[in-house]
């Protein structure tokens, strides 16, 4: 079966690579189980049949087979998915350059997390997962055929996969931390001082720096977990009662909240650096994020 697979990729990508038509953007989703490589995390691992691994490595490196001008868009939902935003680098590692063609993806959960996505429910209402939440936001209609809310939030008439992974991130009431290509790097690039800096200044001057997205990720768990916007992240979470009981779901949108807080810190100062290569590096990852099916 695994020889199977192996043999059909390769067959995808000889037929994708003689034609000569304009090439389309490519769209990976991935949704099974996944492994953590507790040697190296940033080269874990999705499975296929036979528990047989094909690492962050792997995968890079069979795509480099692809022409160097392809568009390629992935979509994750295993557990210990993050790790795969690492396939942006050659060989699958972050310490190398950029791929030459060019990449990007979403992905359930951080590298060091299992994810939700693996469920025993049998019936589809109860599905609670990223791609069940990140494919409503895309196409407008939940899997049970409801219509969902817009997740057009600049006005472009158009949904583009970042909107979606923005809709995911409130939709999905589960424990994942939904990551993207862009937020791993920015997330990456905090240090200790940029954590605290955030953790002190008022969340609404953070969402005054957000991008349409960013802002209606901000706002929402703000509304949902009754923060106060003018105060900081930390004198809010200092106002809580410790005794208070909170859900694992809860206590997943509180580091949500924090997680999109440092998105928007670390883009906004690599922005206003002088770094004129982590600049393009960031808006070669968000451009790509921003690209739609449409």
């Amino acid at each position: 079966m695994v020889q199977q697979v192996s043999k059909n990729v390769n067959n995808w990508i000889d037929k994708n690579n003689q034609n000569k038509v304009t090439k389309k953007p490519i769209f990976i989703y991935f949704t099974g189980h996944g492994i953590l490589n507790e040697r190296n995390s940033d080269n874990n691992a999705l499975m296929l049949w036979n528990n047989t691994p094909v690492t962050v490595a792997k995968l890079s490196n069979t795509l480099n087979k692809l022409p160097q001008d392809s568009h390629i868009v992935t979509m994750m939902a295993q557990c210990f998915s993050g790790s795969f935003a690492n396939y942006i680098y050659e060989n699958g590692d972050p310490n190398k350059p950029l791929t030459k063609q060019t990449r990007c993806g979403f992905f359930a959960t951080i590298k060091t997390l299992p994810s939700v996505g693996c469920t025993p429910e049998v019936n589809e209402a109860d599905y609670k997962d990223y791609s069940s939440s990140f494919f409503a936001g895309l196409s407008g209609v939940s899997r049970m055929g409801q219509k969902v809310d817009s997740a057009d939030y600049n006005k472009d008439g158009r949904v583009s996969y970042s909107e979606a992974h923005g809709f995911a991130k409130v939709d999905e009431k589960t424990t994942d931390l939904p990551v993207s290509t862009s937020e791993v790097l920015l997330q990456q690039k905090a240090s200790e001082e940029d954590i605290n800096q955030l953790l002190n200044t008022p969340i609404i001057d953070l969402e005054k720096l957000a991008n349409p997205q960013q802002k209606y990720v901000l706002n929402s768990l703000v509304k949902l977990l009754g923060f106060d916007e003018q105060k900081s992240y930390l004198e809010t979470l200092e106002n809580i009662n410790p005794y208070q009981k909170t859900t694992q779901v809860e206590q997943a949108y509180r580091i949500r909240l924090l997680m999109e807080l440092l998105n928007v810190r670390m883009e906004q100062k690599i922005r206003q650096s002088n770094n004129q290569e982590e600049i393009a590096i960031l808006e070669r990852l968000i451009d790509c994020e921003s690209s739609s099916w449409k």
